[in-house]
């Protein structure tokens, strides 16, 4: 392994155990050190990210330094800004570990056999696709993408393959948008959270609602649109007791995750997502354990980490310099002059949430990431928090930003669909943004009914 690499797990494991030290232990000069250490953090990343990365994080830091400058500060000065989004970072360190044991205890292999059992039209097999994306999207995200394509592609191997194209990209993007709006994992409902200081339970139900709704909904749509196509079975595949467990435990799984939390929230004050970061570890180990897997996943971690933990290169160098600059940013003078025409919106809700959502669609058609775009999404709707049920700007900022899981042209989740399928991502982006307005236009709907 190159020194590079090297240095990158050392510096990202330090940032992480720093970040639970400094739950407990908040002094400052505990948060200068570790404002040194998420900078190194960056500088390591940088060479090995991607440009589109690379390029944001340069713009970030130098209009942060600019800012400061103006400001009369050095840079020096604003050296603790860079551990703004060190619980984002300490998010993604450990959601890996989930994954691994969704993979070791072979609960993925279980939902493919349902996705291949006793389908006779494509309309059925659109509900199967969507639940097992939905339900394998929640633990493994990126990774649930391919996974159900594959079985997809190998199951309706003599369909036309534009129809095939076009089922997989509307059944298996529109699943995992509805799945992470509520998961206990989606790094994009931890950022919400922090910027609007709406709690996790208080959230929790009418995510559930939204997307459980517009779930069915879409089962619906996809029934009528493709039932009278016919589907060949393809060999003798069943579902066994055993399948039927596995999924059952992972949901039953999940549903503890969650109370555990919030069990350690309630004990301990710290955020929700914090003791997300705590608690994964030890939690899926201990699953690991009772279902007799635990050697198997002890081994398939020591196999995995090195490649997952150096996999956060791309996130590092954008999470910890928007960090920066937005920290900076709102200590500046130049907050209040940003901020005064978001305020004067505030008057007007609904043009307001429109504005957000249909920016967050508009900007992933140029290739801003959604991930940015909620992070000065955030930073400006901070005066709102007054005027405004934060709960419904919490709503609006997810379904905004997660819409773009159906139909974000540059999104991960839409170039991953465009790579397996071959067709370019404004085809599968035109596939699903009806959707996607759907999808935002409900979230406005139901923040405007909270306000």
């Amino acid at each position: 392994m190159v020194l590079r690499q090297r240095l990158q797990l050392i510096l990202y494991t330090l940032l992480l155990f720093g970040f639970w030290l400094d739950l407990f232990w908040n002094l400052p000069i505990f948060d200068m050190l570790l404002g040194w250490l998420a900078f190194g953090c960056v500088v390591i990343s940088f060479s090995g990210s991607r440009r589109l990365f690379q390029g944001f994080s340069l713009f970030f830091v130098i209009g942060a330094t600019m800012i400061s400058l103006q400001e009369g500060k050095t840079w020096v000065d604003h050296i603790s800004h860079w551990t703004s989004n060190a619980l984002l970072l300490a998010l993604l360190y450990v959601l890996p570990f989930i994954t691994n044991m969704v993979v070791v205890g072979r609960y993925d292999q279980s939902i493919k056999r349902l996705m291949q059992t006793r389908i006779q039209h494509l309309g059925q097999a659109y509900i199967r696709t969507s639940f097992a994306g939905y339900i394998l999207c929640i633990f493994l995200f990126f990774a649930a993408i391919p996974l159900v394509y594959r079985v997809v592609k190998k199951q309706l191997i003599h369909i036309n393959e534009q129809v095939r194209h076009s089922f997989a990209s509307r059944a298996i993007l529109r699943a995992f948008a509805l799945a992470t709006i509520w998961s206990p994992i989606e790094v994009f409902i931890a950022i919400t959270l922090g910027f609007t200081g709406v709690g996790f339970g208080q959230l929790l139900p009418w995510l559930l609602l939204f997307s459980i709704s517009l779930l069915l909904l879409d089962w619906f749509l996809g029934v009528v649109r493709y039932r009278s196509v016919r589907v060949e079975q393809r060999g003798d595949v069943t579902m066994q007791p055993r399948d039927w467990k596995r999924i059952v435990a992972l949901v039953v799984g999940l549903t503890l995750l969650i109370l555990l939390n919030l069990g350690v929230q309630q004990v301990t004050g710290i955020p929700f997502f914090a003791a997300m970061t705590l608690s994964i570890v030890p939690f899926a180990a201990c699953w690991a354990w009772v279902s007799g897997r635990f050697a198997s996943f002890i081994r398939y971690c020591r196999l995995r980490w090195t490649s997952q933990t150096l996999g956060l290169q791309n996130f590092m160098l954008l999470f910890l310099s928007l960090g920066f600059f937005n920290e900076s940013l709102t200590a500046s003078s130049w907050f209040s002059y940003l901020q005064s025409p978001v305020t004067m919106l505030a008057q007007f809700p609904l043009m307001l949430f429109l504005i957000l959502q249909l920016s967050s669609l508009v900007l992933t058609f140029v290739g801003i990431h959604p991930l940015v775009t909620i992070g000065i999404q955030g930073v400006l709707i901070q005066p709102l928090l007054t005027e405004l049920n934060p709960l419904s700007l919490a709503i609006v900022l997810l379904t905004a930003n997660l819409a773009t899981d159906a139909a974000g042209t540059f999104n991960t989740t839409v170039t991953m669909m465009s790579d397996l399928t071959r067709n370019n991502p404004y085809r599968i982006t035109g596939w699903n943004l009806g959707f996607a307005l759907l999808y935002g236009g409900i979230g406005v709907a139901l923040a405007l009914l909270l306000l």
